[in-house]
């Protein structure tokens, strides 16, 4: 199952049409609907609001679809030797 499909599930549950839930995130309903199919990634902002709509924990929920948040790697300091 993808992760559309698990926020449809969601969004369903709660009783919430995809029009209340695209007016609380700012976007068009036919947008949600993208996300929902799939055809649309939503943006991490929006994940995070849409988890505080659903009342879902929404780092579980990309983990359980194999997407893996974790920290940027370390920047790599590059240091130039002077000439003299």
């Amino acid at each position: 199952m993808d992760l559309g499909h698990h926020l449809k599930r969601a969004r369903e549950s709660k009783r919430i049409s995809q029009q209340q839930v695209a007016d609380q995130l700012g976007i068009s309903q036919k947008t949600l609907s993208n996300i929902e199919s799939g055809k649309a990634q939503p943006s991490v902002v929006q994940l995070a609001e849409m988890g505080k709509i659903y009342g879902m924990d929404m780092v579980s929920l990309l983990s359980e679809n194999g997407i893996h948040l974790s920290p940027p790697p370390p920047q790599k300091i590059l240091m130039r030797s002077k000439k003299s």
